[in-house]
């Protein structure tokens, strides 16, 4: 009898990612912000763009059309110009967070009803964070990461390259489970 009610017991499902919080999470979530970005800077692109044009096109002075091209150039410069700020700015906030290290080790530990993160950088300190899923704004995940946000601003990077404890395939169910439309993949 009681053989048969430990085989009847539900498996509980624990999902573990441990690595480095280093320059390349902060790398990887400035990417994926830019990608949101993306179409704000496209839009802007095509606005001056197009305002150039018509600056040339109904060009009263020779000032129109230097404002024109100039409009232009600035169109075309613009996605690039966002691209190397959001960099610049990475690199800067990396210098500034001393935690941002090969030296500081991160484990995130999925559960049916918590996540469980630890960070730990040798004996200068040792962070965890045991939260319900509810703590988490909103998630989503692309082809090498999960993005835990826990507002519009900050998040929490999982590489997925980073599994030592169950399946992706077991915390994208944890995930779906625990935030339903919160939870996006893409």
């Amino acid at each position: 009898f009681m053989r048969q009610s430990l085989s009847k017991r539900r498996r509980i499902i624990m999902v573990e990612f441990r690595s480095k919080l280093n320059s390349g999470k902060s790398r990887a979530l400035n990417n994926n912000m830019f990608k949101k970005l993306l179409w704000l800077y496209v839009l802007l692109t095509v606005l001056l763009i197009a305002a150039g044009v018509v600056g040339i096109v109904f060009k009263e002075d020779s000032s129109d059309f230097a404002s024109g091209v100039g409009l232009i150039v600035f169109g075309v410069l613009i996605t690039p110009l966002g691209y190397l700020l959001t960099l610049f700015l990475q690199k800067r906030n990396d210098k500034a967070a001393t935690y941002i290290s090969d030296d500081t080790e991160e484990v995130y530990l999925f559960d049916e009803q918590f996540i469980t993160l630890t960070q730990t950088r040798g004996d200068v300190f040792t962070s965890t964070l045991k939260a319900r899923y509810s703590y988490i704004y909103k998630a989503s995940e692309d082809k090498n990461y999960f993005y835990l946000y826990i507002s519009k601003m900050q998040s929490h990077v999982i590489d997925k390259s980073s599994l030592t404890q169950g399946t992706l395939g077991e915390a994208v169910a944890l995930l779906k489970t625990n935030l339903g439309d919160r939870f996006k993949s893409k």
